[in-house]
């Protein structure tokens, strides 16, 4: 169910000139269906004709998968590209770590997902990543990821906890259930 509260926040960056955010955006306006004008209406603060025009227009290439073939939601598909115990390293912020499970759409709520940095789309896999030298983990998308082939093993206090052994540059997964 989508939430009308967070309709202020989406209309803001209805404008902005990432890709991957107006895809965010647009997918999470097309979840509103027929309901997101009158919602828009009744907002505090309503837009104005103009900028409705320009939510009309984002979901119309939304709908008709007008984004560049280039971009990175296409890469993204829907099987998860990573499993746990592979070594990946962030494309963007360049640290390396360790798969430790995996969602197939990213299940942090909003306020999480807005306030990040980047908005890579919600609609593909999410790995908790245990980051190498630290003692945080991240939650990445599969966009931000690449595979690291180094076979350098990752420093992290929970990587006894999750995994059993490493080798041929792989850890291997023991039952340990993620934290949900």
């Amino acid at each position: 169910v989508s939430d009308p509260g967070q309709l202020p926040h989406l209309l803001k960056l209805v404008d902005d000139e990432s890709e991957r955010v107006q895809e965010a955006v647009a997918k999470a306006l097309a979840a509103f269906g027929p309901a997101l004008e009158q919602h828009l209406s009744e907002l505090p603060t309503p837009p104005d004709q103009e900028q409705v025009e320009r939510v009309r227009q984002l979901l119309r290439r939304h709908h008709s998968n007008e984004s560049p073939s280039d971009s990175p939601q296409d890469e993204a598909g829907t099987e998860p590209r990573f499993v746990p115990g592979q070594l990946v390293r962030h494309v963007r912020y360049g640290y390396r770590g360790v798969v430790v499970a995996f969602d197939l759409t990213c299940q942090a709520d909003d306020d999480w997902y807005f306030n990040n940095r980047s908005q890579p789309d919600r609609y593909q896999a999410w790995y908790h990543v245990l980051v190498h030298g630290a003692d945080h983990v991240t939650y990445a998308a599969q966009t931000s990821l690449e595979a690291n082939d180094t076979g350098e093993q990752v420093v992290h206090p929970l990587v006894g906890h999750f995994f059993s052994a490493f080798s041929d540059g792989r850890y291997t997964r023991n039952d340990t259930p993620w934290p949900k």
